[in-house]
């Protein structure tokens, strides 16, 4: 039973674990346990991200919040509350029975359940609005995705300038992945284009950089593109909660990460090489550099999942930027899937997977969408059926598919440009290339504070009142070049006439036949005199007495108490000299 089990099935079964322990814990009239409430939305949220259920997800996420707000005691449990809590169950249950056929119903459904959990009934916190782009973010997300965003693009323009100086410098590089993980970790990221399409770029980026034998000279450039990439869409949507999914930032970094993965195009298996029969092929051992992997049915319905979720948010993208990012990140799964061996199945596996990538690097999803978004589906498809049908039968079905995918790679759609010749043919001047441009910093990641609706009483609000102030009072930030230049000529004062040779001489000697003036004795004063003395000192000394007095009926007497006690001692030791 465990062979046969998919992800779906297994979230299906986690999921309805935790739901029969919410309906537990909210049904009884007593409160419940605020703690256990909280653990059990998260779980179920944690678990929705991890079988990629994005809409019961934004669901969960609602519900967290709402166990959130009950324990922080924003939200009194009261017999509306409760009656919310147990419809709230009661809907996910439904839900849950849908994830295995899931369509726009259930989708639509699960996006009313989160905005019926938000507060007043509003856009739930990772609602998402028709064509993917996130609506009513509140201020604390919008901050988080603007403080963590600069995180990860200043992180990785310290990689890029680490690989600048030295190509072998791969610590920077690697600590680009643990930036990575508290943005990574917002259960509404998947709803934030091209955020969540950045940041799997940035991963495959750092995961050719460090398993590259060689050093990559485009290394550098490639980070300090998705350094801007990333600070230009953590500022828009921590300003309006949208980013273009399309801003020329973007669109370099795609077009630099593209560039790397098709570095791969054009290498041709080994298996090519031989004839389509049965062999000999090998006709000497070689020796075996790495062991061949053998999949079970769990992981080949685990991958199968995936590649449909895949093909889903492939045909979703929003513009040709973020469906580059999106089959960019699909080279990777691909690699892993090409080392399969063993059963007819797994080596049906293998040729997809190699078929596919070539696919990929080809530019096959961005030429023809709609046919690779077929064919990676049918794949899906047919690796979810692992266990229900013949395992030759399916290995039929990926062979199938490997060929289409194939053709597809090889397929030009742009048509020949017939070019008529003059008469006579100009000699063609080959002008040389330019040079790539050094990586350039990451000027201002945070050039601007983040637009929040109030003044706060953190950083950030001290920082909001310091540029409204600026901003009334006509402010200009300093110059360092003014401070370097010394004080401003008085314009109060004429530019005087060069005086002739012959004035300057006489009155050098006039000024030389001044007699000296004579030398002033400064009188010294002793430090006594400053003092209290005699009487005064008594007098002063008496005026204490008060203050003294209400330091010691105070209960606990502050440490002024044996000063002024010092301080008359002393006065009436002045007092006693005279």
């Amino acid at each position: 039973m465990t062979d046969r089990m998919g992800l779906t099935e297994f979230f299906a079964m986690e999921a309805g674990d935790y739901l029969e322990r919410l309906d537990a814990l909210v049904s009884p009239p007593a409160p419940p346990d605020p703690d256990e409430l909280l653990r059990l939305t998260r779980a179920l949220r944690g678990s929705a991200l991890m079988a990629k259920q994005s809409g019961v997800a934004v669901a969960a996420e609602a519900f967290e919040q709402f166990a959130r707000a009950v324990k922080e005691r924003r939200r009194s449990w009261d017999e509306g509350t409760k009656q919310l809590a147990v419809r709230a169950v009661d809907d996910f249950k439904i839900l849950i029975r849908q994830v295995g056929t899931w369509s726009e119903r259930e989708e639509a459904r699960a996006h009313q359940l989160a905005e019926m959990l938000s507060p007043g009934g509003g856009s739930p916190p990772a609602a998402a609005a028709a064509g993917g782009v996130s609506e009513g973010l509140d201020v604390g997300t919008r901050a988080f995705i603007g403080r963590e965003g600069a995180a990860v693009a200043s992180a990785l323009d310290q990689a890029a300038k680490s690989l600048q100086r030295s190509p072998r410098a791969l610590d920077p590089v690697r600590s680009v992945a643990t930036t990575m993980q508290p943005l990574r970790g917002l259960a509404s990221l998947s709803e934030l284009p091209p955020m969540s399409d950045l940041l799997d770029g940035v991963e495959q980026a750092v995961s050719e950089i460090m398993r590259s034998p060689d050093p990559i000279p485009e290394a550098a450039l490639l980070l300090n593109a998705a350094a801007h990439a990333v600070a230009r869409a953590a500022k828009e949507l921590a300003h309006a909660g949208t980013a273009d999914p399309d801003a020329p930032e973007v669109q370099e970094f795609a077009q630099r990460l593209q560039r790397l993965v098709a570095a791969e195009a054009g290498i041709v298996p080994i298996e090519s090489l031989f004839y389509e029969d049965d062999g000999p092929h090998v006709v000497e051992p070689g020796n075996v550099t790495a062991p061949r992997r053998v999949l079970g049915r769990v992981e080949l319905v685990s991958h199968g999942e995936h590649l449909r979720q895949a093909a889903h948010e492939i045909e979703r993208a929003l513009s040709r930027t973020q469906l580059e990012l999106r089959a960019q990140a699909l080279v990777a799964t691909f690699r892993a899937l090409s080392g399969t061996s063993g059963s007819p199945l797994n080596l049906a596996v293998s040729r997809f997977a190699i078929a596919a990538r070539e696919a990929v690097l080809r530019g096959a999803p961005v030429r023809e969408t709609p046919e690779f978004v077929r064919h990676l589906r049918d794949a899906g498809s047919t690796l979810v059926e692992t266990g229900q049908h013949d395992d030759a039968d399916l290995a039929a079905r990926l062979e199938e598919t490997a060929k289409a995918l194939t053709a597809l790679a090889e397929r030009r759609t742009e048509e020949p440009v017939v070019v008529e010749e003059p008469e006579t043919t100009p000699p063609v001047v080959v002008e040389p290339a330019e040079p790539e441009p050094e990586p350039e910093p990451v000027a201002a990641i945070a050039e601007a504070p983040i637009a929040l609706e109030t003044e706060t009483a953190d950083l950030v609000g001290s920082w909001l009142r310091y540029r409204r102030y600026a901003d009334q009072l006509g402010l200009e930030p300093a110059s360092l070049d003014e401070l370097l230049a010394g004080p401003p000529a008085d314009p109060d004062l004429a530019v005087a006439e060069e005086p002739e040779p012959a004035a300057v001489e006489e009155e050098l000697v006039a000024v030389a036949e001044e007699p000296e003036p004579a030398a002033v004795e400064e009188e010294l004063v002793s430090i006594t005199e400053f003092c209290y003395s005699g009487a005064a000192a008594l007098e002063r000394a008496r005026s204490l007495r008060a203050e003294i007095q209400e330091g010691l009926a105070e209960e606990a007497p502050s440490a002024d108490l044996r000063e002024l006690i010092e301080e008359v001692l002393d006065l009436v030791e002045l007092g006693l000299v005279n």
